[in-house]
């Protein structure tokens, strides 16, 4: 988070808190905040939704709502069916695409089930900055095999 994020988030507690009856600085706090939120979800340049882009950022907010529904669905749906197996990543590649503020990497995935020769995967996975280390080359991972095509996995570890 950067420093002017936690800034924000300062400002905004100190605002809101303690019985602090300055409804002005909550509202700007509040208004700065999700302002802050827009930008970094990639929606605006961080200036606030006006009547002029509020079509627009809605527009992108539900397409990536759609996104990231589908995504889930095909992960739960992966996960509820698949067949457990072991994986392990030996290429990571930034597409360069962004869902709410969040990349998409295309991992290189060597994955093995039990009794069989182990297989290489290519996923299309999005990955949190936050949570980038723990897909490093060469980490491991369980996964859930979809029993209809083998190319079709999700990571569950």
């Amino acid at each position: 988070m950067s420093e002017g994020t936690m800034g924000l988030f300062d400002r905004a507690k100190n605002a809101f808190s303690g019985g602090n009856q300055d409804w002005a600085a909550q509202a700007q706090a509040a208004q700065e905040l999700a302002s802050q939120q827009l930008r970094d979800g990639g929606y605006t340049d961080g200036s606030q939704v006006t009547a002029a882009n509020a079509g627009q950022v809605s527009a992108q907010l539900q397409a990536d709502h759609d996104v990231l529904n589908a995504y889930g669905q095909e992960l739960n749906r992966i996960i509820a069916i698949g067949a457990p197996g072991s994986s392990v990543i030996t290429g990571l590649v930034d597409t360069g695409e962004r869902t709410a503020g969040n990349p998409w990497y295309q991992l290189e995935v060597l994955v093995t089930l039990p009794g069989a020769a182990p297989y290489s995967v290519t996923k299309r996975e999005m990955v949190a900055a936050q949570f980038l280390a723990n897909y490093s080359i060469g980490s491991s991972h369980d996964v859930a095999v979809d029993p209809a095509d083998p190319q079709n996995i999700a990571l569950t570890s």
